[in-house]
């Protein structure tokens, strides 16, 4: 678990780095594309098989992850971190769970929002409303910070939709053969985005805009998608379910030491309403 909570929590410092010298498009483009190459490589070692090109229900689901739960929350994230710092992004994931919670309450008829999943839900939402705060007391509604967050509060939302979407996928696919699958079609669809976006003037990348850019793909992306497949399947996702968690504090340290962000007393309260409420939905078999 803290090989995850490390490499995911890392991403955030990363992308802060890209952003500096890439347009977001492309950025993610060369993480998805890495991504999916060390995923590929995954997938020859253990032999895990990605579906038939005619099985187009399963290519459809892995499609619909690609563009809606990978792709776009990668781009999201790294539009919102020109203006936003790279913590105060790692916090706003963390609301996913309440993203799940509620889509499972309408789609899944076993997972139901009870009292106590019901409360931690508006529990995580005062604490998204508190991150909120000081930029529209500071700023106003029109300003970029604010937009930003919003960008990244539309991430959180569709990364949560993914843990749901996951379920519609063939069971018998190997799991490592479905992380490829999607981050590839991903990456297909991030070329043409990429292309687009590229700089008529070229980049001029330093030594360590490289290495984040290889951190985000091999192990932000490539990685950590294999140790989480692989990892669930022995822990279960409950236990697994507190990465995303502990996450934003492994970020919150990365991004004070790293890049000397200091985020406001409210969004250390914020992102203890916001667990708190994620505690008690994820804290789930009383009914």
């Amino acid at each position: 678990m803290a090989t995850l909570v490390i490499l995911w929590g890392s991403a955030y410092a990363g992308t802060h780095i890209g952003v500096e010298v890439l347009p977001p498009a492309v950025l993610v483009a060369c993480r998805l594309c890495i991504g999916a190459f060390v995923l590929g490589l995954g997938c020859l070692a253990m032999r895990a098989r990605l579906p038939r090109l005619t099985d187009y229900k399963t290519w459809g689901v892995l499609t619909l992850i690609g563009a809606t739960g990978t792709l776009l929350p990668f781009l999201l994230i790294s539009i919102a971190q020109k203006t936003v710092p790279s913590a105060l992004a790692a916090i706003y994931i963390a609301a996913a769970p309440l993203t799940v919670a509620i889509l499972c309450h309408f789609l899944v008829p076993s997972e139901r929002l009870n009292l106590k999943r019901a409360v931690g839900v508006g529990v995580g939402f005062l604490g998204v409303c508190l991150l909120f705060a000081p930029a529209l007391s500071d700023h106003g509604i029109g300003a970029t910070p604010v937009v930003s967050q919003l960008l990244l509060l539309a991430a959180a939302v569709l990364y949560g939709s993914t843990s749901v979407m996951v379920r519609m996928v063939n069971p018998n696919l190997h799991p490592v053969a479905m992380s490829c699958g999607f981050v590839l079609v991903a990456a297909i669809l991030s070329l043409p985005l990429a292309i687009q976006a590229w700089p008529e003037g070229g980049v001029h990348l330093e030594a360590r805009h490289v290495f984040a850019i290889l951190g985000l793909g091999v192990l932000s992306t490539g990685v950590a998608n294999l140790v989480y497949v692989l990892t669930i399947r022995r822990v279960g996702p409950v236990f697994m379910s507190n990465v995303g968690n502990l996450a934003p504090f492994w970020s919150i340290l990365v991004g004070a030491l790293a890049f000397g962000e200091a985020l406001p007393a409210t969004t250390f309260a914020a992102l203890a309403i916001l667990l708190f409420g994620v505690w008690l939905v994820q804290r789930q078999g009383a009914r």
